[in-house]
């Protein structure tokens, strides 16, 4: 078995989330599997619980992994077409599309500059900050998908120069989580808008066509807002699903609300 090395640089909950994946990937547990539980891992590695839910929560991000409030967590079917918008992942790490597909990233832009209000607002920054911006344009299949824009806080945006993700070759949110700014919390709001003209040129669409508009600001644990998005998603590539479940409340007592 593989162990945590304690003296790298790397966090301890990205090693072992690493372990599991490879795991995942050799087959030693296959989809619909149940992988080790919070308690047996903390065990196992000798770490803290908040680290091991950290992975847990790390490994739910790349869609490797599903978690069953009460059962555990479970190992997930790669081949959905899905893009899950109430878990604290993005494009890339959800397996938004099945592993016989071929996804590129192009980066159309990425830099410092001066935010638009609208930006500044939602990172909570005064009017005219200067923060980091980068907007993308993705294909599935050599199909236009989705054209996206972040802003960043300036010092967030630092942590990515020179890093292959600003030459499309690597996730945002894993690059960000591997410089300290993981997301603890977000909220992502979605609405049908028609493609506005620059959007609809690089989605291979007329203009006015009709997308799916996301909006989303990121949190750390601490309440801070360091990442807000906008993306303009062609539905008939991508397929955006949200998963629903009653509280914890309503299914010990079914007849609570009647």
């Amino acid at each position: 078995m593989q162990n945590i090395d304690r003296t790298a640089a790397e966090p301890y909950y990205l090693q072992l989330a690493r372990i599991i994946e490879e795991q995942i990937k050799t087959g030693e547990y296959r989809v619909g599997d149940r992988v080790p539980g919070e308690t047996e891992l903390c065990r196992s590695f000798d770490l803290a619980r908040s680290t091991v839910r950290e992975t847990l929560r790390a490994l739910e991000q790349q869609r490797l992994i599903r978690i069953v409030p009460r059962r555990g967590a479970f190992v997930s079917d790669p081949a959905e077409n899905q893009w899950k918008l109430q878990v604290t992942q993005g494009f890339l790490e959800t397996g938004a599309h099945s592993p016989d597909n071929a996804i590129e990233t192009s980066v159309l832009r990425g830099g410092f500059e001066t935010l638009p209000d609208f930006a500044a607002d939602a990172l909570r920054l005064p009017k005219g900050e200067n923060g980091f911006v980068i907007e993308r344009i993705r294909h599935i299949d050599g199909k236009a998908a989705m054209h996206s824009t972040n802003y960043l806080p300036a010092e967030v945006g630092a942590s990515l120069m020179g890093k292959p993700v600003m030459e499309g070759t690597a996730s945002l949110n894993r690059t960000l989580a591997s410089a300290g700014f993981s997301i603890y919390a977000a909220r992502r709001e979605v609405a049908a808008v028609g493609a506005p003209a620059d959007t609809a040129k690089l989605l291979g669409l007329a203009k006015g066509a009709p997308v799916l508009f996301v909006q989303s600001t990121s949190r750390s644990e601490a309440g801070r807002v360091f990442d807000f998005y906008q993306s303009f998603v062609r539905s008939d590539v991508v397929t955006i699903s949200v998963d629903a479940e009653a509280p914890a409340d309503v299914v010990q007592n079914p007849g609570a609300s009647e």
